[in-house]
């Protein structure tokens, strides 16, 4: 490996004010609401998540932490792994830094996830003498690999890296006066009764949060498309391209076609929130097997760009993954992205009701893990824990009886405006924004 290879990349070796000079951290830093990480922990992370996200700029910020901090800049090493074409690659580079400076050093290596077999590096360096002294801040857009390697025993956490959810947009946003009342609760552990109190306490704020939810139905949690609306002059069509063409190179990088994508991406639009069969599909888009549109289904979810959400089997309580399944999108404004560019067209307002319901999909995922759908006569849009049933109902006017005659130990009806709790039948009617805006 060429020496120029690593130092043009750490420009703060030779001078350490060079990192205010970076993009990412002028950028970062120019916002009026930062996106500022937390401070710097000495553990080995690998970070998983989308592409254009932030995740690039979360490494850069957290270097110039540790440069404030007066950590020797000599010791950070950032190198961005997308030029690589071996492991073994990796590893020189971890020796490279020894050769250089003794001591404690930092390493951040950048969208690792591509270099093939990574991750047996990645085990070499933890299992051998290499790692001593060292910490490892990893950053990945796939999750292909993780499937087969979790590196159990090892000294290394594996986080996602998601765009914002609702919550995290919120503590960007909101007035310091609702920062102040703003509560939590795990919706595992709370009764609803308890939900119900605690939406109560901010409902207070609900012209404020309902505004706001109203730009993140737009914008979603990717910074580009956050910062150009909330503090420029709207998202523009370059940020629909860049998030498209993310896409597609990642699906070119594991050698799957870009055609079929696009088709099985439109079929998803069109059944968006909807039960839908692999065998439907493949018909419909003229493609030949069920069979691949389940795989490419599943590269979709392992690139963070959509979720499978399956039917559940009361009787057996299990996950039926054979029966019709539902799709949403990680973030409400990759259904923007692909509306335009694959069918040349905005998002309509009849189609605002299922992108909410993909929103509260994605809320429920990463607060509960594990959601499903109630399948069969009467359909429930999501069930925890085999005993919360949840519906999204976007409409003026919600009654307790918009819930199906389906026996739930809770029920939640998530709706536009209307607040309401029937404490004998245990079912609560919450705004949408204020749910997601407590509960996770």
């Amino acid at each position: 490996m060429e020496i120029r290879q690593i130092t043009e990349q750490n420009p703060w070796w030779q001078d350490e004010k060079a990192i205010l000079k970076d993009e990412k951290i002028q950028e970062a830093l120019s916002r009026q609401h930062s996106l500022i990480p937390d401070k710097f922990q000495n553990n080995n992370f690998l970070l998983i998540g989308p592409r254009q996200v932030g995740k690039t700029t979360y490494l850069k910020l957290i270097i110039k932490q540790l440069i404030d901090q007066k950590i020797n800049p000599k010791t950070i090493v950032y190198f961005s792994c997308e030029p690589l074409r071996r492991f073994e690659e990796i590893i020189e580079i971890v020796r490279f830094a020894d050769s250089l400076i003794s001591g404690p050093k930092y390493f951040f290596f950048d969208e690792i996830t591509f270099v093939p077999d990574w991750q047996r590096a990645i085990k070499y360096i933890l299992d051998s003498q290499l790692k001593k002294q060292k910490t490892f801040y990893i950053t990945g857009s796939s999750s292909i690999a993780l499937k087969k390697e979790t590196f159990p025993g090892r000294d290394i956490q594996i986080k996602n890296f998601l765009p914002l959810s609702f919550k995290q947009f919120c503590q960007l946003f909101v007035s310091q006066n609702l920062k102040l009342e703003s509560d939590s609760l795990k919706l595992n552990n709370a009764s609803i009764a308890d939900v119900y109190k605690k939406i109560k306490h901010i409902s207070f704020y609900f012209s404020e949060i309902s505004d706001l939810f109203a730009k993140y139905i737009q914008c979603g949690g990717f910074p580009k498309s956050i910062y150009e609306l909330m503090e420029g002059k709207g998202i523009s069509e370059q940020t629909h391209e860049i998030y498209w063409q993310w896409l597609i190179s990642d699906i070119a990088k594991i050698e799957r076609s870009e055609r079929i994508t696009r088709a099985i991406l439109i079929a998803m639009l069109k059944n968006y929130g909807s039960r839908f069969s692999l065998n439907s599909v493949a018909k419909e888009m003229e493609i030949g097997s069920h069979v691949t549109i389940r795989e490419y289904l599943e590269i979709l979810e392992d690139l963070f760009v959509l979720r499978n959400v399956f039917p559940f089997d009361a009787k057996k309580k299990v996950e039926v993954f054979r029966k019709m399944r539902k799709v949403y999108f990680i973030d409400p404004f990759l259904f923007a992205v692909f509306k335009k560019v694959l069918t040349k067209q905005s998002v309509e307002e009849k189609e605002i009701s299922a992108i909410i319901e993909g929103i509260v999909s994605e809320h429920l995922k990463r607060s509960c893990d594990r959601i499903f759908y109630h399948s069969g006569k009467k359909e429930v849009d999501f069930v925890l824990n085999n005993k919360t049933g949840l519906e999204v109902k976007w409409q003026n006017k919600v009654n307790f009886s918009d819930f199906p005659s389906i026996e739930f130990a809770n029920k939640i009806i998530l709706s536009k405006s209307d607040f309401d709790f029937n404490k004998k039948q245990n079912i609560l009617i919450a705004p949408v924004s204020l749910f997601l805006l407590l509960c996770g």
